[in-house]
C-alpha cells in the first residue's frame, strides 16, 4: 500500500508546483508515485501536459462516476509521463468543468484512495482549495502525512483561520500538519507571519524561472531550479514519510537529488 501524502492550502500557493517537485524527489530511487488532482475547477491534465491531447477518457472523473472503482479501472485511466515514467498521473481533463460529473461523496473517494493506493508507492493528492470539495477533507484524512501551504501574507493567514474549524475533529490531525511557506519573497514579513501561522516547518521560495516553469507547461522542470531552502523542504517531507534521519543526510544536497533532477532543462 502507498504512503498518502496530502498538499493543501490557500490559491496560488505553489502546492501543484510542490506535488511535481515532491514526486521527482521521491521517484529517484525508481520508486513509482501517482500525483491525483480532483479539482474539476481547474483541469490539470492540460496543465501537466500542455502538448498532449488527452480525451476526457483519461479523466478522473470517469473513475470516481463508475459503477464500479478498483483498481483496473484507476490503471487504465493513470497517465505516464513521457520523461519520467514511474510517475502517473489523474486529473480533469481539458475541456470539463464542475457540471461534468455528479457531486463526490466520501464513501466512493475513500474507496478510490484505497484502490489508488495498491498501485504505487506514493500517493500525492493535489487538492483543491475549496473545502466544499469534498475530495479535500477526505484526502485530509486518509493521509499519511498532510502538508499544508501557506503564501506567508494576510491572504494566507486569513484562509488558514477561514479553514481551520473545518478541521477540528481528531481524524484530520491538524497539529500535525507540515506547514510550509509557499511563494516566500524577501518582503514578506516571515517572522511575524511564523508567528501568527503558528510556526513554519520549511519555506519554499519564490524564484522567476520557476514562475516561468509554470506558464510554459514545464512543471517537472521545477525542481532544477528550487534553492536551497526549498530543497530543504522536501528533504523534510522524505524524513517524515521515512519515519527518521534522511538516508542522504550528510551528502551535499546536489548530490542527494541528481537523479531527481535528471531530464530537467537548466536553461
Amino acid at each position: 500500500m502507498a504512503k498518502i501524502i496530502t498538499v493543501w492550502g490557500n490559491p496560488g500557493s505553489g502546492k501543484s508546483v510542490f506535488c511535481c517537485c515532491l514526486a521527482k524527489t521521491l521517484t529517484a530511487g525508481k520508486e513509482k508515485a501517482l500525483i491525483i488532482s480532483a479539482d474539476s475547477a481547474t483541469p490539470m491534465l492540460p496543465v501537466w501536459m500542455p502538448d498532449r491531447i488527452l480525451e476526457t477518457s483519461s479523466s478522473i472523473g470517469t473513475v470516481l462516476s463508475s459503477l464500479e472503482i478498483n483498481t483496473a479501472v484507476i490503471a487504465a485511466r493513470v497517465t505516464v509521463l513521457k520523461d519520467y515514467p514511474f510517475i502517473g498521473l489523474m486529473g480533469y481533463a481539458a475541456g470539463e468543468t464542475p457540471f461534468s460529473y455528479p457531486d463526490l461523496k466520501y464513501d466512493r473517494i475513500r474507496l478510490f484512495l484505497t484502490e489508488a493506493s495498491r498501485l504505487v508507492d506514493y500517493l500525492i493528492l493535489d487538492c483543491s482549495s475549496n473545502m466544499l470539495n469534498f475530495f479535500t477533507p477526505t484526502a485530509i484524512e486518509a493521509a499519511d502525512l498532510t502538508i499544508r501551504i501557506i503564501t506567508p501574507d494576510l491572504r494566507g493567514l486569513n484562509y488558514l483561520r477561514a479553514h481551520h474549524p473545518l478541521l477540528t475533529d481528531e481524524k484530520f490531525h491538524y497539529e500535525e500538519h507540515v506547514t510550509l511557506a509557499g511563494l516566500a519573497r524577501p518582503f514578506h514579513a516571515l517572522d511575524e507571519m511564523d508567528h501568527l501561522i503558528g510556526g513554519f516547518d520549511g519555506l519554499l521560495p519564490y524564484a522567476k524561472e520557476i514562475e516561468r516553469c509554470g506558464t510554459e507547461g514545464r512543471l517537472f522542470h521545477v525542481l532544477g531550479y528550487c534553492n536551497q531552502r526549498y530543497i530543504n523542504s522536501l528533504k523534510l517531507v522524505r524524513e517524515k514519510l521515512s519515519g527518521g534521519p534522511d538516508p542522504e543526510q550528510g551528502k551535499p544536497a546536489e548530490d542527494s537529488f541528481t537523479e531527481a533532477k535528471k531530464g530537467d532543462n537548466m536553461e
